[in-house]
């Protein structure tokens, strides 16, 4: 069977190009290309799983996407030679199949959006957001300010990612040396117990029950954990079911409010980066619902999007769904003043700057926390198990 090859070469005109092909062998392949006037640089063979893996394209590629193609097409180049050009250091095999794929799609007559969402590889958000830049004529703008969000964003990430380097090596730690000890110490203590005639502190039974339990029947724990897993990740993917597990999300502590700050980011990025590109205001609270990960987000802007189509003002239409009052307001002066689309900017960054701000406040707690928690249920192990030597030394 004919294997298929990346490969990259240049015309008869001195210029690069770039295609999928199917050949027996590189050789043939090479041949194949020289009798249409196409000399072969380099060529690479693609196996089956180049074609599924990843299923998402990662943060840094991204990035190097969205920074290409904004600064070739403000240079004014052809969006197919923009393709062409893109060069993305160290991509799988999948992105740069996936480019070929989107160029052969756009000489077939097919938008940039809809090429874009074929590939599989990019967020709706990102699909979406392309749609309104095609539609305005905005595309590179559009482009390099959401690589310059998508920057922000991800410092974000990589920052506390890196601060939580130490809470989970103390978190693994405290959990390894709990199952040290209950594997082996415990039932060490519980052979020189059982031949005391000494009762034992309801604490000291209590660890041994639990450590009894876990070393004859810990896969039942373990099962039942996989089988949590599944009904939760069933339970996510249905709408109804979603929306109350997101507002369950929202209210925990800590890290509730980050995901509830982080999605008005996402929300007022949206209208932001669509608004300003020409985009009408009752196209961009439908491009925002359609592009938001958060369920209960595209649920309110729906809502919003029949009042809006009934006549009603963007500020009432959000003070009904429970939007926060000061976001009310600031939309309320945008529309007053005809420049809404400076209120989703203002808005956007002022959620940016919570979400920063709240990360840190995390961040600086999370250690601590996670310290004081391991140190007790550790301690508490400790205690358990030489309460009852205390006690005989007492009596003795």
């Amino acid at each position: 069977m004919a294997a298929y090859w990346l490969w990259r070469g240049v015309d008869g005109q001195g210029q690069e190009c770039q295609g999928l092909k199917q050949c027996d062998n590189r050789l043939l392949l090479q041949l194949q290309l020289s009798q249409q006037g196409i000399d072969l640089i380099n060529s690479q063979r693609v196996w089956f799983w180049h074609r599924r893996w990843p299923k998402r394209i990662a943060a840094q590629h991204l990035q190097q996407l969205l920074q290409q193609w904004s600064q070739l097409m403000a240079a004014g180049l052809p969006l197919l030679m923009c393709l062409q050009l893109t060069q993305v250091a160290k991509a799988p095999m999948r992105i740069k199949i996936e480019l070929v794929n989107i160029q052969q799609s756009l000489l077939r007559g097919a938008s940039f959006a809809d090429a874009i969402a074929l590939s599989g590889l990019f967020s709706s958000a990102l699909e979406h957001l392309i749609a309104a830049g095609e539609a305005s004529g905005e595309l590179p703008q559009l482009l390099a300010q959401t690589h310059c969000q998508l920057m922000a964003n991800n410092d974000l990430k990589r920052r506390f990612l890196r601060t939580m380097i130490m809470p989970g090596i103390t978190l693994f730690s405290g959990v390894l040396v709990s199952l040290l000890i209950v594997y082996w110490v415990v039932p060490q203590v519980a052979n020189l117990y059982a031949s005391a005639n000494y009762g034992l502190p309801r604490m000291t039974q209590w660890l041994l029950l639990v450590a009894e339990f876990l070393r004859h029947k810990g896969w039942v724990l373990l099962v039942l954990t996989t089988l949590f897993s599944v009904v939760v990740m069933a339970l996510w993917s249905l709408p109804r079911a979603r929306l109350c597990m997101e507002m369950g999300l929202w209210r925990l502590p800590g890290v509730g409010p980050l995901m509830h700050l982080h999605g008005q980011a996402e929300l007022y990025l949206l209208l932001n980066l669509t608004f300003n590109a020409g985009v009408s205001l009752l196209e961009a609270i439908a491009l925002a619902g359609n592009a938001s990960s958060w369920r209960c987000i595209s649920r309110d802007l729906d809502v919003a999007t029949v009042k809006l189509k009934q006549g009603q003002r963007l500020s009432q239409v959000f003070a009904s769904v429970g939007v926060p009052q000061h976001a009310v307001q600031m939309i309320r002066m945008g529309e007053a003043s005809g420049h809404l689309g400076t209120s989703f900017n203002q808005l956007q960054g002022y959620y940016l700057q919570q979400a920063q701000s709240h990360s840190l406040w995390l961040e600086q707690l999370i250690e601590p926390v996670l310290l004081l928690l391991v140190s007790v249920f550790v301690g508490g192990i400790l205690v358990a198990l030489y309460l009852p030597l205390l006690q005989m030394g007492q009596v003795m």
